[in-house]
């Protein structure tokens, strides 16, 4: 109880699982580990966990990929400081599975958000954030400009080993994703909020990316922001989904994915006018 906030949101690993209090998380827990028996305990191998500190040291976001009970998981999660102790105040948990499965389960549309129940909050604070959030999804260029100032940077994709680090490699990603026209259409409710310091903001909406030749893939993304000059810069980025029963994510192929913006073609040169020649005068005839 001690390292988690109250209120705490939690989204994920499951389709249902959305939580928005401490107790209701511990009680999710509890559930598992009882479930698990007496003697025990879940095997959890971590071993890159990134945690950064917002500009003033009194929040602060964190990453992680894992491995619990044999299978590949990711975490985001954004922490404040409570009188000297640190506490976790919202956070996105789930699993990355090989993309071969994500490709299998997506043909019997058993791929759905996680925690896509959704909580419909968005406090006045972090307005602005979500207003830079939502300037992304159906062009995300703004946010492959703010990741790539950043050389803490982070984006996690849905499939195991979708983890792209750093300014030049995030560079390198959205260039692959400009190439198809990567892009993303709302499915549900928009959460965010900001830590009590106001440095950090997250925000957090299921989706449905869009791509030239490829399904539709029903997402959660969260993405977390520092405020810079009075500015909200994204500076992490997660993609997660579930796997849940066949036709459950049938809906999501009805979502109409946003128009490509077509190129503009380059303007004309203008044309140089061309040099008039000059008449000459005749001269006249003397009387002479």
């Amino acid at each position: 109880m001690a390292l988690l906030a109250e209120p705490l949101v939690v989204f994920g690993p499951r389709r249902t699982d959305q939580i928005a209090t401490r107790t209701d998380a511990v009680v999710a827990l509890r559930a598992t580990f009882d479930a698990m028996g007496k003697d025990a305990k879940p095997s959890l191998r971590t071993d890159e966990l990134s945690v950064v500190a917002s500009p003033g040291g009194n929040s602060a976001w964190a990453a992680d990929l894992m491995d619990v009970e044999g299978k590949a998981m990711s975490a985001v999660m954004v922490l404040s400081n409570d009188d000297d102790f640190w506490v976790v105040v919202a956070a996105s948990v789930a699993h990355t599975p090989p993309m071969k499965d994500v490709r299998a389960e997506l043909k019997q549309d058993a791929i759905v958000p996680t925690g896509m129940p959704g909580i419909k909050k968005v406090t006045d604070s972090a307005e602005e954030a979500v207003d830079r959030f939502k300037s992304g999804l159906a062009n995300p260029a703004p946010w492959a400009e703010d990741l790539g100032k950043r050389s803490d940077a982070i984006v996690i994709g849905p499939s195991a080993g979708d983890v792209t680090r750093g300014k030049k490699e995030v560079a390198k990603l959205w260039k692959k994703r400009e190439k198809v026209n990567l892009r993303y259409a709302t499915a549900g409710d928009v959460t965010a909020a900001t830590t009590t310091d106001g440095q950090l903001a997250w925000v957090t909406t299921p989706v449905v990316r869009f791509a030239d030749d490829d399904e539709p893939l029903p997402l959660r993304l969260f993405a977390v922001f520092e405020k810079t000059d009075g500015k909200w810069t994204m500076i992490a980025l997660q993609e997660s989904l579930a796997l849940d029963e066949p036709g459950v994510g049938a809906n999501f192929k009805k979502i109409t994915p946003p128009s490509v913006k077509a190129e503009e073609p380059p303007p004309k040169p203008k044309e140089e006018p061309k040099p008039t020649k000059k008449k000459k005068k005749k001269k006249k005839k003397s009387d002479d």
